[in-house]
């Protein structure tokens, strides 16, 4: 729930309903969602990042506008496939998810000046979010293709009756390992036989800058 939105049903005050960042342009500006998604310089480092990470692995550059970051619309040739559309989206959400973690932890700070301070701390405080949240992401498919995560939990397995939540090691590249620009898997030689292990090629830094 954004600032903007909350003051208007009585849930936050004028204070709250403004953007917590000390970096905006306006000390009073309302955080609207589309302010506080896409126009807010700290989101729109991460959009920036976001779509600048989808034109190395694909080509194309997607727009970083409310229709295709919020409402989920896509352009012709943006998705090849139906696997690569739902890696778009998955992406998409951890970006959304990291930019909405990061403002409500800004939001924290209720003066004004423990704002200023902390302006710089949490300059990036959402592009590293997002960045952990995918990696995490594709830590845990990788689990999926090597584990039965039920087992893992540490409860009685007949509780955990709905879905088979384990994945193919196809679908795993399929997601993940496009062009093997986030994510390679390699063979690896033991002395007990061949193991394919999983390398994490996404970084601050790789494919395309953070930040």
């Amino acid at each position: 729930m954004c600032g903007a939105f909350s003051a208007y049903i009585g849930r936050a005050t004028v204070e709250q309903a403004c953007c917590p960042y000390a970096c905006c342009s306006s000390p009073a500006q309302p955080q609207t969602i589309s302010h506080m998604f896409l126009e807010c310089p700290m989101a729109a480092t991460v959009i920036s990042w976001l779509c600048r990470l989808w034109q190395a692995m694909t080509g194309h550059l997607p727009d970083a506008s409310v229709a295709t970051i919020l409402a989920a619309s896509t352009s012709e040739g943006q998705c090849a496939s139906d696997a690569l559309l739902q890696t778009w989206h998955r992406l998409r959400l951890a970006v959304l998810h990291s930019i909405w973690t990061a403002a409500r932890i800004a939001a924290s700070s209720t003066h004004a000046s423990s704002r200023a301070s902390q302006s710089s701390s949490q300059s990036h405080l959402a592009s590293r979010l997002a960045l952990k949240t995918v990696t995490s992401m594709i830590h845990h498919d990788w689990v999926k293709c090597n584990d039965d995560v039920r087992q893992l939990v540490g409860v009685c397995s007949s509780w955990l009756r709905g879905r088979d939540p384990s994945m193919t090691l196809e679908a795993f590249r399929n997601l993940w390992c496009h062009r093997n620009t986030l994510a390679s898997i390699h063979t690896a030689h033991t002395g007990t036989g061949d193991k394919l292990e999983l390398v994490v090629n996404l970084s601050d830094m790789v494919p395309v800058q953070l930040f």
